[in-house]
């Protein structure tokens, strides 16, 4: 195969969006998780973990007694509406949200009034939770139009600051997350799964730019111990995609000639 190179157009400037601008944001979370505007997607089976997981995410804090813990979104967004059938077990007393804007079951209705009111309101920094929702979303226009428009869907052009709407969704499987959606997470967690067509779909679906070989070696060392995860930053390319936990997968360059890149977890401590 050759590449002719086109001499005339070979330097395609990128035109930033101020609607990206994180400058009104309280912090910038640390690496890799985002910082705005994401859409996350959480798959585990029950009592995998993926509901101490995201409330994890939302309280992890430093403390007098522990400095040394990560502040996560801790106090992060300005709003947080939640969806979810297990809403009655969750630390609702630590999360302090809302009750107005918390729910048992998913409905357009709820959705697409909190999206209009804050379209007319002063542009921040929200988040939608959809926990243990997959069934009521799958395959729903109005889900699909908030994940493939959450970047502008609730930005007032009338104000100065920039609108931040992000999306957490939560499932047992990952097959249950239709196409769509999967296809247009921005961030994705995988906790330890043993059914073949599961593992087989997050192959096909996430990991297309890796060997079959490469596939396996990332699963197991991901799944080793009991809550591991594998991180996938769905936007991004092979080198800078992938993750055990939080620490980045490194694919050392194939020396033995098999075709196989060497896997290393970059140790961040």
């Amino acid at each position: 195969m050759k590449i002719v190179e086109n001499k005339e157009l070979n330097n395609v400037a990128i035109t930033k969006q101020s609607i990206d601008d994180t400058s009104d944001l309280p912090y910038i979370p640390p690496s890799p998780l985002p910082a705005k505007s994401f859409a996350f997607l959480i798959v585990a089976p029950a009592g995998g973990g993926k509901t101490s997981f995201w409330t994890s995410l939302l309280l992890s804090h430093p403390t007098k007694k522990k400095p040394d813990i990560n502040r996560i979104y801790y106090r992060y967004f300005d709003k947080i509406i939640l969806f979810s059938p297990s809403k009655d077990t969750l630390p609702m007393d630590k999360l302090k949200l809302d009750e107005s804007r918390c729910f048992l079951k998913y409905s357009d209705e709820d959705l697409t009034k909190f999206i209009e009111e804050e379209k007319e309101g002063e542009n921040l920094n929200n988040l939608i939770i959809l926990d243990d929702s997959i069934k009521q979303i799958k395959n729903n226009k109005e889900v699909h139009k908030l994940v493939l428009n959450r970047r502008h869907i609730t930005h007032n052009k009338d104000h100065d600051n920039k609108a931040g709407l992000s999306i957490l969704i939560t499932s047992q499987k990952f097959n249950a997350c239709d196409t769509y959606l999967r296809n247009n997470m921005s961030d994705i967690i995988i906790f330890k799964t043993s059914v073949k067509n599961e593992l087989d779909a997050i192959k096909n679906d996430l990991m297309s730019d890796l060997e079959r070989e490469e596939q396996d070696e990332l699963l197991k060392k991901a799944f080793e111990k009991k809550y591991g995860f594998l991180y996938i930053k769905n936007y991004m390319p092979k080198k800078d995609r992938y993750y055990i936990n939080f620490s980045k997968v490194i694919f050392d360059e194939d020396k033995d000639g098999d075709g196989i890149d060497e896997i290393i977890v970059e140790d961040k401590k």
